[in-house]
């Protein structure tokens, strides 16, 4: 299907033939309605916060909440409450973004329930999480005024580190099914990778990412002794042996390098200098409406600053992790020597996970937490000039 052309509300729901992998402006046309539909969401955001903040809005929020005598169940009754309103009222939008456009440009595999289904999975494992760090900072707040952020920056990088520790053995197991990848040569070979570097895995896994879309992920996940290679099956059937194993290393590098918690790290001291400066700006305006810090009309302005916070800082984080990466490639090539692979590997992930080798400059600094697929692949092959025979050309300015 080529852009412009007419399409059934049933092709959506059931199967989208996939458009030309090497049209370089299907694929920028795709990043691009990707990001303004982030874009339009994260104003969609800040509008109901701010219309939340500075308007009686709460106040049916705040009636809802009061049904409970305990604080913190009220507390977490009307957080959830905003939050399913907010839920509900970009759920247009994430149905567009998530399925529709998905379907459009023919990369998932999935059908309307199916799809309906994952995002109500995903929706409840988050809450079970947000339940946690909502209490835990409901908690300090009402308890510790004048430290509350302190503290909780301190919560926060434990969490992390926990949830990291977690997420291979008990979280991704609740979305796709993992089983020992099944060709021992490629095992052994990946394993072998990862010793010489001084890492022990409890074992390589693929994973069935075939069942939610078309495109291609490995990782190494997980802390100490839950630490594990996963190949997703598309991976696995697109990308030869050499190319799954320099895809690895550019994993391994992050190992290496420790990328995980120097990234946990970095987050701690910029939560936690966001977080004094939020706290000072929540403490004025809770002071002029003469509002303790823990009132229930007070909060969804703590809400916004955090999300203003959050859309500032996300240049300056994507500027952080395109500089690991590159690192990360860095380590792969140097540990593989195999320049050519990679940069074979980079152009066939950028053409199943419809990414244009190229973007506008301005695109790439704001929006991408890699760096973009041209720009790897010039560094592999030790060249400044557009690589040739790529079937992708420069897209934007």
């Amino acid at each position: 299907m080529q852009s412009g052309t007419s399409f059934s509300s049933r092709e959506f729901f059931y199967f989208t033939p996939p458009l030309s992998l090497d049209n370089p402006s299907e694929s920028q046309a795709y990043l691009t309605r990707r990001i303004v539909l982030s874009i339009v969401g994260a104003i969609v955001t800040l509008a109901y916060l701010t219309v939340v903040s500075f308007t009686d809005a709460r106040g049916p929020f705040i009636s809802i909440a009061g049904a409970s005598g305990n604080i913190y169940i009220s507390f977490l009754i009307f957080a959830f409450a905003l939050q399913i309103a907010l839920s509900l009222l970009k759920s247009p939008l994430e149905f567009y973004s998530d399925f529709l456009l998905e379907h459009r440009y023919g990369l998932s595999n999935q059908k309307f329930l199916t799809w309906l289904f994952r995002k109500l999975k995903a929706m409840l494992v988050g809450w079970v999480f947000l339940v946690v760090i909502l209490t835990a900072f409901y908690f300090l707040l009402v308890n510790f005024p004048g430290t509350w952020w302190l503290m909780f920056a301190g919560f926060f990088f434990l969490f992390q580190i926990l949830v990291a520790q977690l997420f291979p053995t008990l979280i991704l197991p609740l979305f796709y099914k993992l089983k020992p990848l099944d060709n021992e040569p490629l095992n052994s070979r990946l394993r072998s990778l990862v010793e010489k570097s001084g890492y022990k895995m409890s074992g390589v896994y693929s994973f069935d990412l075939s069942r939610e879309t078309k495109k291609a992920n490995a990782a190494l996940t997980g802390l100490g002794r839950s630490r594990r290679i996963i190949i997703s099956d598309t991976l696995l059937g697109n990308f030869s042996d050499d190319e799954i194993e320099v895809v690895l290393a550019h994993e391994l590098g992050h190992l290496v390098k420790h990328h995980m918690m120097k990234g946990i790290l970095v987050s701690a001291v910029v939560s936690l200098l966001g977080f004094s400066i939020m706290a000072h700006i929540y403490s004025g305006y809770a002071s002029r409406l003469g509002l303790p810090l823990q009132s229930l009309a007070a909060i969804p302005f703590l809400a916004l600053i955090v999300a203003i916070f959050g859309m500032l800082a996300m240049p300056l984080g994507n500027l952080y992790s395109r500089r690991i990466e590159h690192e990360a490639d860095t380590f792969a090539i140097s540990e593989t020597g195999m320049r050519n692979v990679f940069a074979d590997s980079m152009r066939k992930l950028g053409r199943l996970n419809l990414t244009p080798e190229n973007p506008p400059a301005w695109m790439e600094k704001i929006f991408f937490s890699h760096p973009s697929i041209g720009a790897r692949i010039r560094f592999a092959l030790g060249t400044d000039e557009k690589p040739h025979g790529t079937g992708v050309g420069e897209v934007g300015t």
